[in-house]
């Protein structure tokens, strides 16, 4: 038996007075009302997550954390999520672990939060080395102080918002002070969401708002 789908065209919403149990698309987000004028959006999320350990390399130039990239839209605001494990065993050389994106996409502004640990323990733990860094760049950030123990591992999660004016790719990155001594690797189970929101350029005004 062949897979069902429902094809929805992109459409003008329903105004400020959506149908309650309506589900919409204006080209740029999918929409639905489950209550009254409180129309939501539906996160249509582009995801990935690693199924195996990804090794990285021992070198202070920016690396991709999962090898691969997310293509985004014109004109087009996304919010993102992610979760990073990163871990190493070797090389004791003084570095900072700092996170970043890169890609082909232009940005007109992004806004991001990463909170979560550096510790020479492995999960599960419980750290007091806490970390956290908020931007409103896509440029590397240092997430964590000086390291200079073999055995590194930095735990990230993140949440953020990026209007993308130019289409493209978009990657998340993270890039060593110095080369340790030996690769991080990023570590199953990491994982980056990100999902459309609507068009850029405006307020994004999703709901019953006044």
């Amino acid at each position: 038996m062949g897979m069902s789908s429902i094809v929805l065209g992109a459409d003008t919403l329903l105004g400020t007075t959506p149908a309650i149990g309506s589900v919409e698309f204006d080209g740029k987000a999918f929409y639905a009302t489950a209550q009254g004028t409180q129309r939501g959006v539906i996160p249509g999320a582009q995801f990935f997550r690693l199924e195996s350990n990804l090794a990285g390399a021992n070198v202070s130039t920016v690396q991709s954390v999962f090898g691969v990239s997310v293509t985004l839209s014109t004109s087009t605001v996304y919010a993102f999520e992610a979760m990073y494990y990163f871990n190493k065993t070797a090389g004791a050389t003084s570095h900072t672990f700092g996170i970043g994106y890169g890609g082909s996409a232009t940005l007109n502004n992004i806004l991001w939060n990463a909170v979560g640990i550096d510790t020479s323990a492995t999960p599960p733990l419980r750290s007091t080395n806490f970390e956290e860094v908020a931007s409103t760049s896509a440029a590397n950030v240092a997430f964590t102080a000086a390291v200079a123990s073999a055995a590194s591992t930095v735990v990230a999660n993140i949440k953020g918002i990026v209007s993308i004016n130019g289409g493209g790719t978009f990657t998340p990155q993270y890039t060593l002070s110095a080369a340790p001594g030996g690769a991080y690797s990023t570590m199953a189970n990491s994982y980056f969401l990100i999902y459309p929101i609507g068009v850029n350029g405006v307020n994004t005004s999703v709901g019953a708002w006044a």
